[in-house]
């Protein structure tokens, strides 16, 4: 299934799908630099700390953000479920890789009801050789805690973005 998203005058976005037969537009305020961080913000920023600390990943440190069952779908496929999935997902990552990073603050993100949308860059090196990947999505909150993550993700080259590691 392959989908396309646009904004439309900054405050919505348009998604469509092969299967769909209408598209679906979601509008929303986004939120202004002076605001609290959105829960999705809050967790990606203890990430990128607990990305640099050895042991940082623990089912623990994840079930203070995510509810037991959360799961993270990236590009239609499930990859982990539950705080001790994603610690377990992230502890893997964390073993084979130089550095990782999600860039902070997201290029954009607005919440909508209890749904959090991002657009951001992850950024990382691993043997001397350094990717980025363009990510867009959303997380839904369910009594403050993140249940669900979807992403659609792709890698581009780090020349091309400001953002990207160039070494």
């Amino acid at each position: 299934m392959s989908f396309s998203l646009r904004a439309l005058s900054g405050l919505c976005l348009v998604a469509g799908a092969a299967s769909l037969t209408v598209p679906v537009t979601v509008c929303a305020q986004q939120t202004s630099s002076t605001s609290a961080p959105d829960r999705l913000s809050e967790m990606f920023t203890w990430w990128n700390q607990a990305m640099k600390t050895p042991g940082g990943f623990t089912e623990a440190a994840f079930a203070r953000y995510f509810t037991a069952d959360a799961p993270l779908i990236i590009n239609g496929g499930e990859v982990m479920r539950s705080p001790a999935g994603w610690a377990k997902r992230f502890q893997m990552i964390q073993a084979a890789t130089d550095a990782v990073e999600i860039v902070m603050p997201f290029r954009d993100s607005f919440e909508a009801g209890d749904r959090i949308y991002t657009y951001h860059i992850i950024r990382s090196r691993a043997g001397g050789k350094v990717s980025c990947m363009l990510a867009a999505g959303h997380a839904d909150l369910k009594n403050g805690l993140i249940s669900k993550v979807v992403l659609v993700r792709a890698e581009i080259d780090p020349a091309s973005d400001p953002d990207c590691w160039k070494q």
